[in-house]
């Protein structure tokens, strides 16, 4: 007999399938043509080439990129929702002929909500501070457009199931904090190890905290709100920048393939879950054979991140080469050395397809504790090794001295030894600065992509002597990396060029190619009907 915890995790994975929610013969459905979809297919594509984003969040991504066209073009939600529904399907993010077209009046009443916050809080978007909230409100719509349109109920069957188990078993050693705001960490936690929620995504999750029936909100619950919003972004923002979050995070993070497999085999096997479940051997089988098919997929992703990464890297670094480094070569250096060139071409790339090739996917060892952990799940519905997370270690002012100027040290050293390396390659002060700029990025993108296949281990690796030197020598260019990353999500010129130059343009000859197939259809139709009369 399983737990009810187990059981409610069962059921609940059972109902998250997006066409078993939308059941009902009856119901009217949101269809486009397959022929604008295609095309709009293809750039959805080639937008994404040139803005590496993780999958689970392209489509949030696009709702967002949709809501922020079109609100800047024009601040009004008429037809929007059925508009934005549509880009959607054609761009492959929900299903043709699946959506219900009463989801189009819900969408435009979500948005009508962040609308009346804008309008109500007067927030004026000429200002930098309107400008960034304007954002912030606009990132949070898109969260909850996708909810409505399509409902994380999987994600919500893992995170409440992981609660339970385990959740309520680690203790926040933090005076300052309620037993409530605890609760709210850990499952902040949760969402990032299970979910791999991102900045917007958490930020809607806590505003749902602090506005609990902010799904069914009336106009006075919308002008409450629209009255605190600098208070509740400030709160919202004390919540996600909690200085124990990481360690929380590090608790979770090595435990989330266990669920993860779980629910794969709920998936799968929806009618057999409770038998396999009640079953230790046939658990066994089921979790062995279901993380061979994990690692199979994590290589077959990985190497579709890798490719996904050298586009974007190729394309950005042609971009460079052709605005920066070949006019700074031949107007001002007024020689053009081809070896920095070739080097500054090739050499990105070729990295990050060796970085590739040594991200080791998991062994036997890690399925089996895999299999121990699930077991013990099944058999007493949660984890008993409790953990503590407290606060971190106070290091002495002369301590953080010392530790700060052997990073600097470290940092100089390893920027130093690449920089005497490309002076003798000959290499001009631009160039110098574009190799070590893709470099930076190269070795972040890749500790990114070994991170996705680490969250598929459950066992310590102990790193040999080579392995620990070589993670020294690079982390002032991962740190480098990750901060050239964030700036460059702002300035990344290709991705303003699409979204501000080519896609509303783009958009509405998409929309009068369809509209024109309807109308050519209605006239067939009109003849088709006439001769049958």
């Amino acid at each position: 007999m399983l737990n009810k915890t187990v059981q409610n995790f069962i059921n609940l994975i059972k109902k998250s399938d997006l066409k078993n929610y939308y059941v009902g013969e009856k119901l009217s459905r949101i269809k486009v043509d397959s022929f604008a979809s295609k095309i709009a297919f293809i750039y959805e594509k080639i937008r994404n080439a040139i803005d590496y984003k993780e999958e689970h969040l392209l489509r949030k991504n696009a709702i967002d990129r949709v809501l922020w066209r079109r609100l800047n073009l024009k601040f009004s939600t008429d037809n929007i929702g059925n508009s934005l529904i549509k880009e959607l399907i054609r761009a492959g993010y929900l299903e043709n002929n699946l959506i219900p077209a009463s989801k189009s009046e819900e969408v435009e009443s979500i948005i009508n909500k962040y609308i009346q916050i804008i309008e109500l809080g007067s927030i004026k978007r000429r200002t930098t501070a309107g400008v960034k909230m304007f954002k912030w409100l606009v990132s949070i719509c898109a969260c909850e457009v996708e909810e409505a349109l399509a409902p994380p109920l999987e994600s919500k069957a893992l995170v409440e199931f992981a609660y339970f188990s385990i959740g309520k078993e680690v203790k926040i050693i933090d005076k300052k904090l309620s037993d409530k705001e605890k609760q709210l960490q850990i499952l902040i936690a949760l969402n990032r190890s299970l979910v791999k929620s991102d900045k917007a995504m958490l930020n809607y999750y806590v505003w749902k905290y602090y506005n609990p029936n902010w799904r069914n909100a009336t106009k006075n619950d919308v002008m409450q709100v629209a009255k605190k919003i600098n208070t509740l972004k400030k709160v919202i923002n004390e919540q996600l920048t909690y200085y124990l979050s990481e360690r929380l995070l590090r608790v979770f993070r090595k435990y989330a393939v266990v669920f993860q497999v779980m629910k794969e085999i709920i998936i799968k096997h929806p009618k057999e879950a409770e038998a396999i479940f009640n079953n230790p051997e046939d658990l066994e089988f089921h979790v062995r054979t279901t993380c061979e098919k994990m690692y199979k997929k994590a290589k077959t992703k990985l190497r579709r991140s890798i490719f996904r990464v050298i586009i974007y890297i190729f394309l950005t670094k042609m971009l460079l080469v052709l605005l920066l480094e070949l006019p700074y070569e031949k107007y001002v250096a007024e020689s053009v050395i081809m070896l920095p060139l070739i080097v500054n071409a090739v050499f990105p790339p070729f990295l990050m397809f060796l970085i590739g090739l040594f991200i080791w996917v998991p062994s036997k060892k890690n399925t089996k504790r895999i299999n121990y952990v699930a077991q013990v799940l099944v058999n007493k519905g949660q984890l008993k090794s409790t953990e503590g997370v407290g606060g971190v270690v106070k290091r002495s002012p002369f301590n953080s001295a010392v530790f700060i100027i052997l990073y600097l040290i470290l940092f100089s050293l390893s920027f130093g030894g690449i920089l005497m390396v490309l002076s003798k390659l000959q290499f001009t002060w631009v160039s110098m600065v574009i190799f070590l700029l893709f470099l930076s990025l190269v070795s972040f993108f890749g500790i990114k992509l070994r991170m996705g296949v680490r969250e598929l281990v459950i066992i310590d690796k102990k790193e040999n002597i080579f392995a620990s030197l070589l993670n020294l020598i690079s982390l002032p260019f991962l740190r480098a990396g990750y901060w050239l990353s964030v700036k460059f999500q702002k300035i990344n010129l290709l991705v303003f060029f699409f979204d501000f130059i080519i896609e509303a343009p783009f958009k509405i000859f998409i929309e009068v190619i369809e509209d024109w197939i309807a109308y050519l259809k209605e006239k067939k139709e009109e003849i088709y009907n006439q001769q049958q009369e």
